[in-house]
């Protein structure tokens, strides 16, 4: 039984080959994905990444595809786009289960209706909450990681993935990265979050709504919402900004290809016109070089390179 045979028949007719990353990443840049699954239900995101784990196929589960930039090369394994979408608020409202698929958005925007805040913070932060917390996505001095109490993770065990719940000093959350980023970085199989816990803050709706309002006005006066971007592109070294750091090395005046960064702010690298991954790429390396020559500062990279380099 070939690769495909072996992954059809756990999947059947939803499996697709051959799909255009680009299609699916924010950046849109990328090449293809060898196998590719919509993963509905938790069962089916399980399922998907067992499959791929007993005959040895790479796998990389994508939410919004936000902070990552697919190669050009594409994906050597099964891309599997987690639209997993339960959300269960406990009877007071006061915590909810969500499934790790579940646009932040979303999820904001039911605990309000609740009068239940916490996570205003992140209005018009894209993506998913899994995205969210494997990143410990974050902005004005909070973190995502804040209200986490406990997360349901898909482990590599022996020979098989296993479901295990783990509290939130598991995860490590930190800035912008989390035990899962930062100590798996180059494993060939990652646990995968598959629901959260998260603690929520009672809150009176209007004052909710104007805390929302606020927080979208804020990024979109000072973000390129509007473009191709993979969000924040770096992250701000201690003490420091790195879109200043990169505005004053220069970076709003580089271009390769069809990648620029906005003039808005110059930590959103833009795909401005037909980039490809090469020249997203290229244009990072050639930023993170000057802010070095010039600032002696070595810029990390928030997003993540995926695929075959």
């Amino acid at each position: 039984m070939n690769t495909e045979e072996a992954l059809r028949k756990v999947l059947g007719s939803d499996l697709k080959t051959n799909e255009p990353l680009r299609d699916y990443a924010s950046i849109h840049v990328g090449g293809v994905a060898d196998f590719f699954y919509v993963a509905k239900e938790v069962a089916d995101l399980a399922r998907a990444c067992s499959a791929a784990y007993e005959i040895d196929l790479p796998f990389l589960v994508l939410g919004g595809g936000y902070n990552v930039v697919p190669s050009e090369a594409g994906f050597p394994g099964l891309v599997i786009l987690n639209k997993t979408d339960n959300v269960i608020f406990s009877l007071d409202s006061s915590t909810v289960i969500v499934d790790s698929g579940v646009a932040l958005s979303r999820l904001i925007n039911l605990a309000a209706g609740r009068d239940c805040g916490g996570l205003e913070f992140l209005a018009g932060v894209p993506g998913t909450v899994g995205g969210a917390i494997y990143g410990n996505a974050g902005a004005v001095d909070q973190a995502i990681g804040d209200y986490v109490k406990s997360v349901t993770l898909l482990v590599p065990e022996n020979d098989k993935m296993v479901a295990t719940k783990k509290d939130k000093n598991y995860m490590n959350f930190s800035y912008r990265t989390t035990h899962l980023k930062s100590d798996f970085k180059d494993s060939k199989y990652k646990p995968v979050i598959l629901t959260a816990t998260i603690q929520l803050v009672q809150r009176r709706k209007d004052e909710i709504m104007r805390m929302l309002r606020n927080n979208i006005a804020r990024k979109l006066d000072k973000q390129p919402v509007c473009e191709f971007s993979a969000g924040s592109f770096f992250k701000n070294p201690k003490d420091q900004s790195a879109g200043m750091l990169l505005e004053k090395a220069g970076a709003k005046k580089m271009k390769v290809g069809g990648a620029t960064f906005s003039g808005k702010h110059a930590n959103f690298l833009i795909n401005k016109k037909n980039a490809s991954a090469n020249d997203i790429r290229t244009l990072a390396e050639q930023a993170k070089a000057a802010v070095r020559d010039k600032y002696d500062v070595n810029l990390e990279e928030e997003v993540e390179y995926i695929g075959k380099w």
